[in-house]
């Protein structure tokens, strides 16, 4: 038959098996939260790639017709997002820049990695994203979205506030949203971390606190070393923005009543 794509193919490079193995999801969305703090957690691990997914869904953000992605090699391949395995950990990490480009895609993409997970041995879905506010805010919260009673409880013991419904919100959406009651109704404990986030630019702020609940929540140790470096870069860039801004406020600002009075012409 060959290799096709049609649909969700995922590509293993080797295909481990465990018994109550974790899945954790940073994807590109809001933020760009969940794709830092899937990227930092491969790092900070002792993970290895083990699979590519490759959906015929997939194109780069911005694009409407499908191509190539190139490497460090200038070799090219099919748009794809990876799974990572910490053998240790027993944790596989999805991470990537695609999720879907039509509603169907997105629950095929969510249906694939649901059955992932039971081939593999994962028990544990855990889901990671941006939860946009508008606005830059300086001790992100982070929020959890789940299916049933019982994760909701667990939420409250690790002093997790819940996602609530809010009038004019979508709330958790993509595969970070679909993955937890699509997971729950598959037989896989599904919790999804958001955390705050301005949303018009990468936050590795929001990333940081989001990994520091996850750690807690799961008992694992994660580095935020790359992370503190981002924030720090990132920090000085937007000091400059503000600088920028404020100065071309006072610039073009309407004079004041009294300013106006003592021009004459």
């Amino acid at each position: 038959m060959g290799f096709k794509v049609k649909g969700v193919v995922i590509e293993y490079l080797e295909k481990p098996k465990v018994k109550k193995g974790r899945l954790i999801q940073g994807l590109l969305g809001v933020g760009q939260v969940g794709l830092m703090a899937g990227k930092q957690i491969i790092d900070s691990t002792k993970a290895r790639k083990i699979a590519h997914i490759y959906s015929s869904s997939f194109l780069y953000p911005g694009v409407v017709l499908p191509g190539v992605v190139y490497d460090d090699k200038n070799l090219v391949d099919l748009h794809r997002n990876e799974i990572y395995f910490d053998e240790e950990k027993e944790i596989f990490i999805i991470t990537g820049i695609y999720q879907g480009t039509s509603p169907e895609s997105y629950f095929e993409v969510a249906e694939a990695t649901t059955e992932f997970c039971r081939e593999v041995g994962v028990k544990e879905i855990y889901t990671l994203g941006g939860y946009g506010v508008g606005k830059k805010i300086e001790e992100p919260a982070v929020y959890g979205v789940v299916y049933s009673e019982e994760r909701k409880k667990e939420l409250d013991e690790n002093n997790i506030e819940l996602l609530k419904a809010t009038d004019g919100t979508l709330g958790a959406t993509g595969l970070a949203g679909i993955l937890i009651p699509l997971g729950e109704k598959n037989g896989f404990k599904s919790v999804c971390l958001l955390a705050e986030t301005p949303g018009s630019y990468p936050d590795p702020k929001a990333s940081k606190t989001i990994l520091s609940v996850l750690s807690k929540l799961i008992d694992i140790e994660i580095s935020s070393e790359e992370l503190d470096e981002q924030i720090k870069t990132m920090e000085k860039e937007l000091a400059k923005m503000e600088e920028y801004e404020r100065k071309m406020s006072e610039m073009y600002k309407t004079p004041s009543k009294e300013e106006t009075l003592h021009y004459i012409g």
